[in-house]
């Protein structure tokens, strides 16, 4: 019998969750999911190793790698073939705290969310 599979964290949503080719109509779409995105996002963008992206969405790191090449599949699918894309779906919750391995990391979202409160205050409060 196979183990259940493990709910995945991401640190938030993305904003945007669609793309469209230009130059001619779309040729059907891909869909990346949640868990696909946030690798991308922590391996790419923000150069984590597998080791340490696999630490933050608490999953092995052969997990991300498969997570990883599909998601890689996935976009080369999209862009050699004109397709669109959208995000959604997945096994995934969002993170609702500063946890102990994010403690030194700078894109946090937790600690993206307490700066943006902070100048959300000092701007009703007219201090800068």
């Amino acid at each position: 019998m196979a183990r259940p599979p493990k709910q995945r964290c991401i640190c938030s949503l993305p904003r945007v969750t669609g793309f469209s080719p230009q130059g001619e109509s779309a040729e059907g779409s891909v869909n990346l999911t949640y868990d696909e995105y946030e690798v991308i996002r922590l391996l790419d963008l923000l150069q984590m190793t597998q080791e340490e992206c696999a630490a933050h969405m608490d999953i092995s790191r052969p997990t991300v790698t498969r997570i990883y090449n599909e998601a890689r599949r996935k976009m080369a699918d999209m862009l050699i073939n004109g397709k669109e894309l959208t995000i959604g779906g997945g096994d995934v919750f969002v993170c609702t705290g500063l946890r102990p391995e994010c403690a030194n990391e700078e894109h946090c979202c937790q600690k993206n969310k307490e700066l943006l409160r902070g100048r959300r205050k000092s701007e009703e409060t007219g201090a800068l």
